[in-house]
């Protein structure tokens, strides 16, 4: 953690990073900077990208060998104002800086420009340099040969420089001999006159400059009163020139000594000018103006005389507003003569002409027209609307007032693909509203008060993929919007990748049909109230990869969609903290999650909060933004291995717990932003953890109103109302005194010791037994899963004074009766000598696959018996299987049994064996006891 700069690869942070123009890699943006030598010690050098600004914005000099530790630096953006920028000073520079950005933006009134005295060394050792862009700075402050020795500059922006001449700029650049692409905006230029270098220069013999490598340029300026001739002979081509001319100055483009001008984008010197058709078509054609934008004019005595705009390819027309609406005998006939016309736009804000038939003044095809975009109030679609633009494959009638489509409105338009209807006044889409749009692939009728659709108006458009619908509104006769989507789809709806649904704030029932499936990988966005799915378990659902959801709830029947959507890498759940609960436990199933963003959810209220995120192994951007959780512990994190960020918004006081972090062993990014927690030792891990962090980068931001440093975070103290310092408070409260520490374990160690000495005096005997036991417990509970080799098929726990009994009648009838021939585990032949009581009877119970306990009067006395019986109990309870088996040689009374509660606990729930006396039921008896001690393969 950087205390004043955030740094992140700009490829895997792009999402969660603050602006920064640059290129592909390891990137730093530093912000509330106060010197840039210091606040930027301590960043890695290999950075390849540094964006930083200034709290203040003017700063004195600056001295570019600051930055000499990066070498790999590419890319440099400054905001701030500097008097003097000093070169490097050294033999290495930076060589491998490629563009610079200086803003050095006072306010946000134009004229205000930072003063800075540079010259021609400040940036001479930049011997990389291929783009260069300088904002705000005032360009006649700097030294007329301030370009000179930047030998590879290939692009040049120059933006609002307080520039009043283009000679200025002209004059500067004319021996920049690599320059390829030129921008300039200069607002505060009024007169474009001929380039005079006498005033910078002291020559007034040199002739007017051509850049001969220049092969992209544009320029801005304000509204121009003079335009002299030959004025812009030093640029000959422009790619754009943008400009308020009246039109007595517009006709004085073509002497301007320019050649052609790719866009021309002209607005009026005042608002009451009408435009001249025949004037403005003129100067198209003299100059080959291929692109045309004509913003703000009068349109309402408009000469439509375009003969000499043939030449065009787009066009856009926009009114200047319900001051000058546009009369009824506009048309927009004067089109049919365009004939190379590939894209048109006629936007006139605030007017409601009755524009008609579109095609009604022709019946000639337009060729070459494939995109319209049309704002002009129109209220209905006739039939035949478009017939005459056959090429169209854009066509954009949003923002009008359209309520009606006729039948056949679209028809002609065969390669029609796209088509967006955004905010009209539509109610309803019949099957026949689009008939013929047979290419049609993107389709937007958002915003829309739809109440009906009818079934089937989408089966016949047999391209479409993406489609956005809304907001459809309620029928009288409905308390929610049911949409079935299978009955105005059919089989179109298996192609789809895109579906927005939007019902406004109203509850929505979508049901799909159980038979429908998907060709695609489909994004799925809805809004409403509430969103129900009906027939979740159809194979619709497995194909929902991308899911956004802004609703309070979004469930399937009663229950939350978890479980249905189960091949989701992406989902947005936007909900309300006031929302009525429920339990989101499921959001564990979708399994394939790889980002998941929560907004304005309340998980404070979940019952099983720390398992939501279970399972989600493949997660890799996790944000929670807006909502409420009380608190961040590792069993919320404990399946998030793949997790790279973290973004977290809280819309409450929480605690962060240490554990939290260990599971995110792949995290790179983690954000606090307007964090807030409690003063608690809890909590006094994190900012120590985010300053030393090397493979994670922290930011932590403050509530609005703090300080952005993070050593002046605050804390809520325990009276609820106090905000402390967070590292005072952690410092004084949570810091141990290594001498107490040291005090604390050796009197720890010596307590420790006394009670083990008062144990072995008290209870010696029973220690070894006890360890045992509990040593083979764990081992068992550990292992349960897994599957061994047993060295015998039972361990036999007997007393020695019935050995007579096992040696005549259980081996013989065991050991010799197969196949298979079971092996049995007999202290008295199998123990090893030597060994510890204890650890054989251990060993040997635990190597057997069954426990053999031979239950007699003597056996009740033994202690050894007892041992054995205890060790086999803790088995029976570690493996939860049959390894217990009880025979009893004789009968025991029940009161004599009660005393021993163990053995008494297992005969009530356990059935066992009692030993016959008559001879001609104990064959039955070795039959019963053989089959169940036999190996499980063996049948």
């Amino acid at each position: 953690m950087h205390p004043k700069c955030y740094i992140y690869d700009i490829e895997d942070g792009k999402e969660t990073s603050p602006l920064c123009l640059g290129y592909s890699g390891y990137t730093a943006v530093c912000k509330h900077v106060n010197s840039i030598e210091e606040d930027l010690t301590g960043l890695p050098p290999g950075l390849n990208n540094i964006c930083i600004s200034l709290t203040t914005r003017s700063n004195g000099s600056l001295h570019m060998g600051v930055f000499s530790q990066f070498q790999d630096l590419k890319y440099l953006e400054i905001q701030g104002c500097f008097t003097h920028i000093l070169p490097t000073g050294g033999v290495q520079g930076l060589p491998s800086l490629q563009y610079l950005r200086l803003d050095g933006k006072q306010s946000f009134k134009i004229g205000e420009c930072c003063h800075g005295n540079f010259d021609a060394h400040s940036f001479s050792d930049l011997v990389n340099l291929k783009t260069m862009t300088i904002i705000y700075y005032r360009l006649s402050a700097m030294a007329p040969d301030i370009f000179n020795l930047m030998f590879n500059l290939q692009i040049l922006t120059i933006y609002e420089c307080c520039v009043h001449e283009l000679s200025e700029i002209v004059c500067r650049i004319m021996n920049i001999q690599s320059l390829q692409k030129l921008h300039i905006t200069a607002s505060e230029v009024e007169k474009i006159q001929p380039v005079n270098c006498s005033v910078l220069i002291g020559n007034s013999s040199i002739p007017p400059v051509l850049l001969a490598n220049l092969k992209t340029s544009s320029l801005h300026v304000g509204h121009i009163k003079v335009l002299e001739e030959g004025a812009l002979t030093w640029l000959q081509n422009l790619s754009l020139f943008e400009g308020g001319y009246s039109q007595d100055i517009l006709v004085r483009i073509p002497l301007s000594g320019l050649k052609q001008i790719n866009t021309l984008k002209v607005f009026p010197f005042n608002i009451s000018e009408e435009i001249d058709f025949k004037l403005i078509c003129d100067v198209v054609f003299k100059m080959s103006v291929k692109e045309i934008d004509l913003s703000g004019y009068n349109y309402r005595s408009a000469s439509t005389s375009v003969s000499s705009c043939t030449g065009l390819e787009k066009m856009v027309l926009k009114g200047c507003g319900r001051e000058h609406p546009i009369p009824l005998t506009f048309k927009l006939d004067f089109i049919t003569g365009l004939r190379n016309l590939q894209r048109l736009q006629v936007d006139f804000v605030g007017q409601r002409p009755d524009m008609g038939d579109l095609c009604s003044f022709h019946t000639k095809t337009i060729s070459r027209l494939t995109k319209l975009k049309l704002r002009i109030y129109l209220q209905k679609l006739v039939a035949k609307q478009f017939s005459c633009h056959r090429h169209l494959q854009y066509l954009d009638l949003s923002y009008n007032t359209i309520s009606y489509i006729e039948a056949s409105a679209f028809f002609g338009l065969n390669k029609l693909k796209l088509l967006y209807m955004k905010q009209n006044l539509l109610t309803d889409i019949k099957m026949n509203t689009f008939f013929g749009l047979e290419k049609l692939t993107i389709l937007d009728v958002t915003e829309n008060p739809l109440v009906h659709i009818e079934a089937g108006s989408f089966s016949h458009l047999g391209s479409l993929s993406q489609v956005s619908l809304g907001n459809l509104r309620l029928p009288s006769s409905q308390t929610m919007i049911k949409l079935n989507l299978s009955e105005i789809f059919s089989s179109s709806l298996s192609q789809l990748t895109q579906l927005y649904i939007s019902s406004g704030m109203r509850p929505m029932q979508l049901t799909v049909g159980a038979s429908v499936s998907s060709n695609q990988d489909l994004s799925l966005q809805l809004k409403g109230q509430t969103v129900t799915f009906e027939d979740c378990d159809g194979p619709f659902f497995e194909s929902v990869v991308h899911l956004k959801a802004d609703t309070e709830q979004i469930l399937c029947g009663s229950e939350f969609i978890g479980r249905f959507f189960q091949s989701l890498e992406t989902f947005e759940f936007r909900s309300k903290l006031s929302a009525k609960g429920i339990d989101l436990t499921q959001l564990n199933k979708m399994v394939h999650l790889r980002k998941l963003i929560l907004t304005e959810v309340d998980l404070s209220n979940q019952t099983s909060a720390d398992v939501i995120f279970h399972n989600l192994t493949k997660l890799e951007e996790l944000k929670l933004l807006a909502c409420r959780l009380n608190i961040l512990e590792g069993s919320l994190t404990k399946d998030l291995r793949s997790l790279r960020i973290f973004s977290l918004q809280m819309r409450n006081i929480y605690n962060v717990i240490y554990s939290f972090t260990e599971p995110l062993v792949s995290l790179k990014y983690m954000m606090f932003d307007k964090f807030e927690t409690f003063c608690s030792c809890d909590n006094a891990w994190l900012v120590p953890w985010a300053k030393n962090q090397k493979q994670v980068e922290v930011i932590i931001n403050p509530i609005e109103g703090e300080e952005l440093d993070v050593n002046s975070l605050k804390c809520l103290s325990d009276n609820g109302i106090d905000r402390l310092n967070f590292l005072k408070y952690s410092e004084a409260n949570c810091s141990t005194d290594p001498g107490f520490v040291l005090f604390l374990a050796t009197s720890l160690g010596i307590l420790l010791f006394k009670l083990v000495v008062l144990l072995h005096n008290l209870a010696g005997h029973y220690l070894l037994p006890l360890y045992h036991i509990t040593l083979g417990w764990l081992s068992e509970a550990t292992r349960s899963n897994s599957r061994r080799r047993y060295n015998y098929d039972a361990f036999v726990s007997y007393s020695g004074k019935d050995e007579r009994w096992v040696v005549e009648e259980l081996l013989p009838n065991l050991e010799q009766r197969g196949p298979p021939f079971l092996r049995l585990c007999l202290h008295s032949r199998d123990f090893q000598l030597g060994k510890d009581i204890v650890e054989n009877i251990t060993e040997s119970l635990y190597r057997s696959r069954h426990t053999l306990c031979l239950v007699s009067r003597h056996y009740l006395h033994s202690n050894w018996c007892s041992l054995e019986m205890r060790l086999a109990t803790c088995r029976l309870q570690a493996e939860h299987r049959d390894v217990l088996i009880l025979v009893f040689l004789e009968k025991i009374s029940p009161r004599r049994l009660s005393v021993h509660h163990r053995l008494a606990r297992l005969v009530k729930t356990r059935t066992y064996l009692d030993w016959p006396q008559e001879p001609g039921q104990q064959e039955a008896f070795w039959v019963k006891l053989w089959t169940k001690l036999k190996p499980p393969s063996q049948d």
